[in-house]
């Protein structure tokens, strides 16, 4: 389904990206449309870097840093993390990977780097190699302010705290059934950002995998009323509410963020999802009635509806 994800949510710091099948690990020395223009010097280099910003084109951009590798002008690491944070939005996964490892061999405590490769493995499915970089970075920050051991029950942070560690170590715990822990990581995370929707509706989805609705009803509320247009807050609030038997509250989420007709085909998905046939006949019928024209996707719902009742009465 489009809005009904049912998942966490990961803050990257170049924002989410799908696996990629690119296998090549190496730094590109050119990029297919990023223009024929080499430079010979640094300011030359600042110039290619500066135009393709302008242009906003993620191929050029990734080709003029690679090319500012060529001179000493630049540092190396801010180089290496902008190709990572720029392959991670052409979904270049191997590439992101070995800027960051780039910057590690150069200084194994780099921990932006650290913290990006980390945020990329779990994307890549590589949990356990992520865990153990989260652990380092949050160590590190709770040594900085003179904390003697890391831990989510415990954690003293600040400003300036590693917050996207802390959310994705509870992301991970949650993968794990754990979820005393992965509400512990979440609430550090929010003593850094406590206005960032996104953490509190990854704390109320926490609650909500553990069965205690009220809690994640708080939870998503708080997400919503703090940033109303949040699509993934309104989703799982509709979720959460259906779960709940609140179906006409569940329908009332859902259409903050998608027409009647949409949210209706949505609560039947989730409905025969569920093995409830009829409910979901019901759903898939009320959206083919409100819909202003003919909606296709409904009525295959529908028809598979129907088709899985039949199957489940043999």
């Amino acid at each position: 389904m489009k809005h009904i994800a049912l998942a966490l949510t990961l803050a990257l710091l170049s924002g989410c990206a799908a696996m990629s099948d690119d296998s090549d690990t190496s730094m590109p020395a050119n990029t297919p449309g990023a223009g024929a223009i080499k430079p010979t010097n640094g300011k030359e280099a600042q110039m290619l870097i500066a135009q393709s910003q302008t242009s906003g084109d993620i191929d050029a951009m990734v080709y003029a840093y690679t090319q500012a590798l060529a001179f000493r002008e630049f540092d190396t690491t801010d180089i290496y993390l902008n190709i990572a944070r720029l392959e991670r939005q052409r979904n270049n996964n191997s590439r992101a990977e070995q800027a960051y490892r780039n910057v590690l061999q150069k200084d194994k405590n780099q921990q932006q780097a650290k913290e990006g490769l980390a945020l990329l493995l779990i994307d890549m499915k590589r949990h356990n190699e992520a865990e153990t970089l989260l652990k380092e970075v949050i160590a590190a920050d709770a040594a900085r302010l003179g904390q003697a051991a890391a831990t989510p029950e415990n954690c003293v942070t600040d400003s300036s705290s590693p917050w996207r560690s802390y959310n994705g170590l509870g992301l991970l715990a949650d993968m794990m059934e754990q979820g005393s822990a992965a509400r512990a990581y979440y609430q550090c995370a929010l003593q850094v950002q406590p206005g960032l929707a996104m953490l509190h509706t990854n704390l109320g989805f926490s609650y909500y995998l553990q069965g205690e609705y009220p809690q994640a009803e708080r939870a998503m509320l708080r997400a919503v009323n703090q940033q109303p247009e949040y699509e993934r807050g309104w989703s799982n609030l509709g979720l959460l509410y259906y779960r709940w038997g609140r179906h006409s509250e569940a329908l009332m989420a859902l259409r903050k963020i998608m027409p009647q007709a949409e949210a209706l085909n949505d609560l039947g998905y989730i409905a025969m999802m569920e093995g409830e046939y009829e409910i979901a006949q019901s759903f898939f019928q009320r959206a083919i009635d409100a819909s202003p024209r003919y909606y296709p996707k409904a009525v295959e719902n529908l028809n598979q509806a129907k088709t899985m009742q039949s199957a489940s009465n043999r």
